[in-house]
């Protein structure tokens, strides 16, 4: 069971980054994550799906957006869930503007698919803006995104980002 360090005083965080010889208070691998936080970032749900390069990927995203944080947020928060998702974003065909006198392409629709590593898939989620199906979406329009969708939970909330990179999430 992963317990991230909510329950430890600033002090005593302090104090494993320095044992650990962090004295610039920024960690630098996994096992410093486990150690100073107590949380295995190989157990975060979801982890086990991804493929060796997205683990990689993971593992230094962690590391980089909780290097950007500052102490008392580093110690309230931990990675949920992390899995690799293919979204699709449906636009409907063009139609005329009268305002902007020109043609413009609405999004209806979106779905997130969570790929695995072993070629699975699951939908995660699809949904149409109301009176629109499939049968709107214009197939030319659709487009693509990849990423890992990392959900993070903190000091009673959670929030989620797209990672692209280790320094490039949104």
């Amino acid at each position: 069971m992963r317990k991230p360090t909510n329950f430890t005083s600033y002090r005593e965080v302090c104090k494993l980054y320095e044992e650990r010889g962090l004295t610039d208070y920024c960690l630098r691998t996994a096992e410093d994550v486990l150690f100073v936080h107590n949380f295995d970032l190989t157990e975060t749900t979801g982890f086990e799906d991804l493929t060796e390069e997205q683990k990689k990927l993971f593992i230094s995203y962690v590391i980089t957006y909780m290097n950007g944080l500052g102490m008392n947020t580093k110690i309230t928060l931990w990675p949920k869930s992390v899995h690799f998702v293919k979204e699709y974003i449906y636009c409907q065909a063009p139609t005329w503007d009268e305002e902007e006198q020109r043609n413009i392409r609405y999004q209806i629709g979106r779905e997130w698919i969570i790929q695995k590593a072993n070629g699975r898939t699951k939908k995660f989620k699809k949904y149409f803006d109301e009176g629109k199906s499939e049968a709107d979406v214009d197939q030319v329009a659709t487009t693509e995104k990849e990423y890992l969708r990392v959900d993070w939970k903190y000091n009673g909330g959670s929030e989620w980002f797209h990672v692209t990179a280790p320094n490039q999430y949104y």
